[in-house]
């Protein structure tokens, strides 16, 4: 009975610049497949020529800058920058009319809770007995007879016109 003996080995190969590493496993070693890649086949000389010139010329195009360019890439700027000002000075406005409005009914709210106070202070001052003391005593005012009270009948319409005097 023979063994077989497994060796294991590692290392690096050296091909054309670049490293690979390589692992065998077992007695028998194993090809490493390295991929190249494969170059595009050359054109010829006056093929070549003539394409670097293509290709200078379109650079040449790209990078200059003529007047009537010149002239469009300037006005274009100026627009832009009346527009990103003009756009500014709007958003300002609107900020500031933003806080003018708050101010404004902050101020509303104020005058409405002050106003609101003053009605319940009114409404709770009115004392009608008093009211009525003062009226019959001190004004001599009485109350009004049965053939002093003219009622008037309503009409179609939501108010009475008053073409004369109201009789005495």
């Amino acid at each position: 009975m023979k063994e077989t003996v497994k060796k294991k080995r590692q290392g690096t190969k050296k091909k054309s610049g670049t490293e690979i590493e390589y692992y065998v496993d077992g007695n028998v070693v194993r090809k490493v497949e390295t991929a190249v890649p494969k170059k595009a086949p050359k054109p010829s000389e006056g093929e070549a020529t003539k394409t670097n010139r293509m290709i200078r010329k379109n650079r040449e195009r790209a990078l200059s800058m003529d007047f009537p360019y010149l002239v469009v890439f300037s006005a274009a700027m100026v627009v832009m920058l009346f527009l990103c000002a003009n756009y500014i000075a709007i958003q300002s406005k609107l900020t500031s009319t933003i806080k003018q409005t708050q101010k404004n009914e902050s101020n509303l709210e104020k005058l409405r809770n002050e106003n609101d106070s003053l009605e319940n202070m009114i409404a709770t001052y009115v004392d009608l007995d008093h009211i009525y003391d003062v009226a019959t005593n001190k004004l001599g005012m009485i109350y009004a007879k049965k053939n002093q009270v003219i009622t008037y009948e309503k009409t179609e319409s939501e108010y009475v016109r008053q073409f004369e005097d109201i009789p005495r």
